[in-house]
C-alpha cells in the first residue's frame, strides 16, 4: 500500500492521478489518502478520485494563477527579486538587498577585462579554471555559455529586465524564454554595479562584431580566433573571408604566410 497525505500531494491534473493509480491498481497496489479517507482498492473509490482529483487541480490552477498575478504586480512595481546563490558578484545582506561580493566582483570584472582584450570566451573558461577560480555554482568547469551569460547579464551595471522566462503551463510548469507571450520591465539603477555602463555596452558591441565574424559572405561558420597578432584582421578584397595564419613548405624551407580562407578549401 502507498500512504499520501492528499490528492493534491499525488499528483498535478486529473489525468495523471488516475493514470498512476490504475497501474498501482493492476498490480495490486492500494494508494491510501489521508486527507479524503479514499482507499482506491474500494469500489467506489476511483469514482470519488476522480472527483476529487478535479478539484484539487482547479485549486492547484488557482494557487498558480494568484502567485502570477502577485509577481506581475510586483514587477510593474519595480521590485526585483534575485536568487544570490548562484550569482557570482554579488550576495545579499540582512534585509534581503543585493550586495557586491568584493572578491567575486573582481572575477567578473577579469571577464570583462579579458574579452574587451581579444580574448575568446574559451581562452578565458581555461584561465579561470587554470587559477582555480570557481563558477557562481561553486563549481571547477568553465562553459563558455556561462562566460556569455556573464557578458550579457544587465544586473551587471545595476539594472534588471524581469519576467525574461515565463510558464505556459500552469500544471507542468513548463517555463521558456519569454520572447513576446507577457510583459517585460525593466529596471534601472537597482543596486551597486560592478561593471561600468560603457563597458557593459562595448562589450554587446564586441558580442555583435565577433558574430558577425563568424558568418562569412559565403555563409559558412567561422570560429572566432585571437590566437595570432593578425587574426580577424586581415580581410580578403575579392570575396571577403578573412586571412588565416598557415605554414608553407616550399622545397623544404618552411614559412608562415597568411591566405584567404576560401583559398584553403
Amino acid at each position: 500500500m502507498v500512504l499520501t497525505k492528499s490528492i493534491s500531494r499525488f499528483a498535478r491534473n486529473t489525468l495523471d492521478c488516475l493514470k498512476y493509480i490504475r497501474m498501482l491498481k493492476e498490480k495490486g497496489i492500494a494508494v491510501y489518502f489521508q486527507k479524503e479517507n479514499i482507499n482506491t482498492l474500494d469500489a467506489k473509490g476511483e469514482v470519488m478520485i476522480t472527483i476529487m482529483a478535479s478539484l484539487a487541480q482547479q485549486e492547484s490552477e488557482s494557487i498558480s494563477k494568484n502567485v502570477k498575478l502577485g509577481i506581475d504586480f510586483r514587477n510593474k512595481q519595480g521590485k526585483v527579486q534575485v536568487n544570490h546563490n548562484r550569482f557570482l558578484g554579488y550576495t545579499k545582506d540582512a534585509e534581503g538587498h543585493l550586495i557586491i561580493d568584493p572578491e567575486q566582483a573582481e572575477v567578473v570584472k577579469r571577464i570583462y577585462r579579458k574579452y574587451l582584450e581579444g580574448a575568446s570566451m574559451d581562452m578565458i573558461c581555461h584561465g579561470l579554471e587554470a587559477d582555480g577560480i570557481l563558477t557562481g555554482a561553486g563549481n571547477k568547469k568553465w562553459y563558455t555559455s556561462t562566460v556569455k551569460k556573464i557578458l550579457t547579464n544587465e544586473k551587471y551595471i545595476g539594472d534588471a529586465l524581469l519576467q525574461k522566462t515565463c510558464t505556459i503551463d500552469i500544471l507542468n510548469k513548463t517555463r521558456v524564454a519569454n520572447n513576446g507571450i507577457a510583459p517585460q520591465y525593466y529596471v534601472e539603477d537597482d543596486h551597486e554595479a560592478i561593471i561600468p555602463k560603457e563597458i557593459y555596452m562595448k562589450v554587446q558591441e564586441e558580442l555583435v562584431r565577433r558574430r558577425n565574424v563568424q558568418a562569412s559572405p559565403s555563409g559558412k561558420k567561422r570560429m572566432y580566433s585571437c590566437t595570432h597578432c593578425f587574426s580577424q584582421m586581415v580581410v580578403c578584397g575579392s570575396c571577403g573571408e578573412v586571412f588565416r595564419r598557415i605554414h608553407w613548405n616550399n622545397h623544404g624551407c618552411r614559412s608562415i604566410v597568411w591566405r584567404c580562407a576560401s583559398r584553403l578549401e
